[in-house]
């Protein structure tokens, strides 16, 4: 079987690791020395330690140098990992508690039984299993904190933002930088992506060291190039046939993958492409995006951004709570930003999350559904001159929707034509509080018409206003009205029969 260098590598760091945390001599002066005792009698201790992080050495520490020798078992030392383990990682799912169960600490416990380190890492596996049952309920762990589940719905859109964060910090720290910009602009990209979250603003500042990061590996990419080009063609000139053609037909096979690769990014506008260390021109053009991207951002009004994310982030809250007189008051006050050509698309992607909120809570209540309690301000129980009035701004918002903000979100073409459903008048409403008789009466016209208004193509001319009820009316009512209906009938029918008898006697 071929086992690759990394591996063996890997192999011999962890066992070369495991040597030097084996023992340790405490000096007389204070100084800790913690490696691989080789020898030991009563004139001293010969011990195999690091002398800088890349310098081994061998020394014979006297004993009268010497406070005490510790010699640690294979488990203490192991151990030291594992211990590591805890606190686990946010956002970890139930597939990863048990991977990290199964692939590193129950094997540890096999294989030593008994021993106070089993025990301690058997008490570690049991914090897993319990927070496994968390997450499995429905609770996430985010930056340390566990969120219940109504917490963890109202945090989604925060939450998809910190997992491109935690990508973005994985890579960086790697060292692959271009793919951790990659992972910054899906905060962005397509808009309005996570523009709205509050973890973008926080991000900038790390991004910017990791674009500080970038770009020092491409300036020494750019004065090595010279150097290498030309080492590459002296040494090419000392090859004889056959190995000559061999190399350079390896050579253009080199450049023909990466720059079919390099031009297949770039017709899809992606950034930060990696270029070839051959090619000067990929890397003055990496280079220059980088010093764009850092001036972008550095020219940014950080406390700005961060108060205008508060309140975006405040939205999409709301909505994620599905409560949608608390998501309809605080959309009331960003949606003048739609104005702003650098908010407008996170305005309209809240403003159609609001409307489909609206929907689904309509539907519920046409349905018969209990109304949840954030959502029962929709049925003008409480603060409906707000409704009303954001209503009436979202109405006016799609008016206004440009043509290319319209596919930036899901689901926009179905919103825009349930305009008409949430824009209701404050005065409809108002009378719809106060007249419960009458508000009962239009309840069953009111619901094949809210059925409806999904299947209404974008833009079109408004519907005459529809006030949601605030309860739904009682099943005895509809009853007797299909009982009058009915009656109706019977009389019409009846009706007709006598006219055609007194028609056929004549």
């Amino acid at each position: 079987m071929k086992i690759s260098r990394s591996r063996i590598a890997l192999l011999a760091f962890f066992c070369g690791t495991s040597l030097l945390n084996a023992d340790i001599l405490m000096l007389k002066n204070g100084t800790k020395v913690e490696g691989t005792i080789l020898e030991q009698n009563d004139q001293g201790v010969k011990m195999k330690y690091r002398l800088t992080p890349k310098i081994m050495d061998e020394k014979v520490f006297p004993m009268t140098e010497i406070d005490k020798v510790i010699k640690q078992t294979p488990q203490e030392v192991e151990v030291v990992d594992l211990r590591k383990v805890l606190p686990t990682a946010d956002l970890m799912k139930a597939d990863e508690y048990e991977q990290l169960i199964q692939d590193r600490l129950r094997p540890f416990v096999n294989k030593y039984p008994g021993t106070p380190e089993a025990k301690e890492v058997e008490d570690i596996i049991a914090k897993l299993q319990e927070e496994k049952t968390m997450v499995s309920n429905g609770q996430i762990k985010l930056e340390g904190k566990w969120l219940s589940v109504k917490e963890s719905k109202a945090e989604s859109f925060n939450i998809e933002a910190y997992r491109i964060i935690q990508s973005m910090r994985a890579k960086a720290a790697r060292q692959d930088f271009s793919a951790a910009l990659r992972d910054f602009d899906r905060l962005v990209s397509p808009p309005p992506a996570y523009r709205g979250s509050t973890y973008y603003v926080q991000a900038i500042p790390e991004v910017m060291t990791i674009l500080d990061k970038w770009t020092s590996v491409l300036d020494k990419m750019s004065s090595e190039q010279p150097q290498l080009d030309q080492a590459r063609k002296e040494g090419l000139k000392k090859l004889q046939e056959p190995e000559l053609s061999k190399t350079k037909n390896a050579i253009n096979d080199e450049l023909n993958k990466w720059r079919a690769a390099y031009e297949a990014e770039r017709r899809q506008k992606l950034r930060w492409t990696e270029p070839y260390k051959y090619d000067l021109p990929s890397i003055q053009n990496a280079q220059k995006e980088a010093v764009q991207e850092r001036t972008r951002l550095q020219n940014m009004d950080l406390e700005a951004a961060k108060q205008v994310a508060e309140q975006f982030t405040n939205c999409y809250r709301k909505i994620g709570e599905g409560d949608y007189m608390a998501g309809a008051s605080a959309f009331e006050r960003i949606q003048s930003l739609s104005n702003n050509m650098e908010y407008r698309d996170i305005v309209f992607d809240i403003r159609n999350r609001l409307l489909k909120l609206h929907q689904e809570l309509s539907r519920a209540i046409a349905s018969g559904a209990t109304a949840t309690a954030g959502s029962s301000a929709i049925g003008g129980t409480s603060g409906s001159g707000v409704d009303s009035r954001v209503a009436q701004i979202l109405a006016e918002a799609g008016a206004t929707t440009p043509a290319a903000a319209t596919p930036a979100a899901s689901g926009q073409t179905a919103a825009a034509g349930a305009m008409t459903a949430a824009a209701q008048p404050a005065a409809a409403q108002q009378a719809a509080a106060q007249a419960a008789p009458a508000q009962q009466a239009a309840a069953p016209a009111a619901r094949p018409m809210a059925a409806q208004v999904a299947q209404q193509p974008a833009y079109q001319q408004p519907v005459p206003p529809m006030p949601m009820p605030a309860v739904m009316p009682p099943q005895e009512e509809e009853s007797n009205l299909q009982l009058y209906i009915i009656i109706g009938m019977g009389l019409v029918i009846a009706a007709l029969g006598v006219a055609f008898l007194k028609q056929k006697k004549a």
